[in-house]
């Protein structure tokens, strides 16, 4: 009978392959190549993760969950303000030289994960759907039963913003585009 792995020590192979893989990109990285940047076998990683895409869907929900917390943070410190204020906020904090190689392998993720919607399927459940939920929640008193397509776009539009920053490194035009955007959608 086999052990089960120890959950504080996937955890800590799990923050070591974020920052390899942060640091160095997705580009065509083998689980051998991952291995080896984190200075452990490639038998360890399957004997944690149990396969390459279980360790990458991994990452991906990590990667959300940094998110959804910097936006719950921002959420809570910033009650009083507008949905407009509050998406200006949260760019403000995403948008930086901190986020930007975490941001970078989120988009890489996410496509290496379009090119086998299968096999990373908790990867979108959690990185679009429980987004989408999420933003559904803080918008659903001002739009309604029409809060679930408000929230496609939103998050829709952040994604491309977020390409578009990675590509441009224009902070200044994704704050105007996004708050033009929120004034938009938050008229009666």
């Amino acid at each position: 009978m086999s052990r089960k792995p120890d959950y504080k020590t996937k955890e800590e192979i799990l923050e070591k392959v974020l920052k390899a893989m942060s640091q160095n990109g997705l580009n065509n990285l083998s689980l051998r190549d991952i291995a080896r940047e984190v200075g452990m076998s490639a038998r360890m990683l399957i004997y944690h993760f149990e396969s390459f895409e279980n360790l990458l869907n991994s990452i991906f929900i990590r990667l959300s969950i940094r998110h959804k917390t910097a936006l719950r943070t921002i959420l809570s410190e910033n009650s009083g303000k507008t949905i407009d204020e509050i998406s200006g906020i949260f760019i403000e904090n995403i948008f930086t030289d901190d986020y930007r190689t975490t941001l970078l392998l989120f988009l890489e993720l996410y496509t290496k994960a379009l090119r086998d919607v299968k096999a990373y399927n908790e990867f979108f459940k959690t990185v679009l759907y429980e987004w989408i939920d999420e933003v559904e929640i803080i918008i659903h008193d001002k739009h309604g039963e029409m809060s679930r397509q408000y929230a496609t776009v939103i998050v829709s539009l952040y994604r491309g913003l977020m390409l578009d920053w990675l590509a441009s490194n224009d902070k200044k035009r994704m704050l105007e585009s996004s708050s033009l955007f929120m004034k938009l959608i938050t008229r009666k």
